[in-house]
């Protein structure tokens, strides 16, 4: 447990050293669990995101409503709502997805791992995209550390893009050859958490996130990050940043 604890920690630092020249940001946030029926609970939760590269911006707002369904030790189903309002636009953007999630032990028992899949439905006014296939892989110790009673954890996330707004795409000469949405995998995400259960109500996770995105076996009609050179632009530019967050977790199960 300690290796793997210490692995932990080294990941994070080496991933973090790797990306100190990006754009940090900030994001604290607050859930409320509470429990419906056996094995089903409802959660709110609610995220404010900054920018500490930017005097500490305001960047958006995040609601979030879902419910979880937890059919076994290893399977666990979830669905819900959320509503972004970012701060720089006038209207707020709604998700719904749905999400299933498997887990199992490996490692000797020790660690678990959990791979999930998340199916998005965005509204209208989201342009980059309109739905999208959210695929996660995450190993977290099972047992918890005596060491202010800490869960460590490490995640991959990586995004499947689909609709949005077209993009013109020119070839070396200029000229235009398509107009089509950037379809396929775009981001990547690869957070590292410390979730520490401060009582039977009480959890609060520190995690650090890095935001990376790409073309990932993208056609040339498909990508992001492309050059414009009718308007003199580089159209859907990549988003790449680090974030240091907060998230307050509190769990009224043990009230009922």
């Amino acid at each position: 447990m300690k290796k793997v604890t210490l692995l932990i920690i080294i990941t994070a630092f080496t991933t973090i050293n790797s990306y100190a020249q990006r754009e940090w940001k900030n994001w604290y946030g607050i859930t409320v669990q509470v429990p419906v029926v056996k094995k089903l609970d409802v959660q709110l939760g609610h995220t404010r995101a900054y920018n500490l590269s930017d005097k500490y911006r305001n960047e958006f707002n995040q609601t979030a409503f879902q419910f979880r369904y937890d059919h076994s030790r290893r399977w666990d189903f979830s669905t819900g709502l959320q509503i972004i309002k970012p701060v720089s636009a006038t209207e707020s953007r709604q998700r719904y997805f749905i999400r299933a999630a498997y887990t199992t032990r490996v490692f000797d028992k020790q660690l678990n791992w959990t791979n999930s899949v998340r199916l998005e439905q965005n509204s209208k006014n989201e342009r980059r995209f309109r739905q999208r296939i959210i695929v996660s892989t995450r190993l977290a110790t099972r047992k918890r550390l005596e060491f202010l009673n800490l869960t460590p954890s490490v995640m991959y996330t990586m995004f499947y893009n689909i609709g949005g707004s077209p993009i013109r795409y020119y070839d070396a000469n200029s000229v235009l050859i398509d107009t089509d949405t950037p379809d396929g995998f775009h981001r990547g995400r690869f957070t590292v958490n410390l979730n520490s259960k401060i009582n039977d109500y009480l959890r609060l996770n520190l995690y650090f996130m890095t935001q990376t995105e790409f073309n990932f076996l993208s056609s040339s009609t498909n990508k992001m990050n492309v050059y414009d050179p009718v308007r003199k632009r580089t159209l859907r530019p990549f988003d790449n940043f680090n974030v240091i967050g907060a998230t307050l977790n509190v769990s009224l199960e043990e009230l009922f």
